[in-house]
């Protein structure tokens, strides 16, 4: 048994990655903005890779995500990788921040809300000023990978997120 774990122990040394990260505290406004500035020239400062699975989620789940936000409950963090030249690559999170975008610019109705059941129907623009200033200073947790992780800790992490 001692031999086992000693090979198990030298597997797991030898296979670790280093994995090298920060976190951040952005509010909803800046992470939208961040990602729509710049994005028609494909240079803005959080983007979406090319390996990130298309925008799936139905408008039903989209709604609930909303509702969540304006309740106040806390949602996972994004992860994001240090893509160089000041760029941020979302590893895990783009159905949420698609989600964000679309409600924002008028795009998401909400529907089928279970706790916000007045919301139902309504868009970003049909929330009051205030609401909608609220709604712009929620905070997201940001969790950027430093360029000291590799592409290959990237797509792990990746791929462990979204099982």
């Amino acid at each position: 048994m001692v031999a086992i774990q000693k090979d198990a122990e030298n597997q797991i040394i030898d296979k670790q990655k280093i994995v090298d990260f920060d976190i951040f505290e952005f509010t909803i406004e800046l992470v939208v903005s961040k990602y729509l500035i710049g994005i028609e020239e494909d240079n803005n400062e959080i983007y979406i890779p090319a390996y990130q699975r298309k925008f799936v989620w139905s408008k039903e789940r989209q709604s609930k995500f909303i509702e969540s936000v304006l309740l106040g409950l806390p949602s996972p963090p994004m992860f994001t990788a240090d893509a160089g030249k000041g760029r941020l690559e979302i590893v895990d999170g783009s159905q949420r921040l698609r989600t964000l975008v679309d409600f924002i610019k008028g795009k998401l109705r909400l529907k089928n809300l279970e706790i916000l059941t007045e919301l139902n129907g309504f868009n970003f623009n049909d929330l009051t000023k205030s609401r909608q200033r609220k709604f712009n200073n929620t905070t997201i947790r940001i969790v950027r990978l430093t360029d000291k992780s590799d592409a290959e800790v990237r797509f792990i992490l990746h791929k462990r997120l979204n099982l």
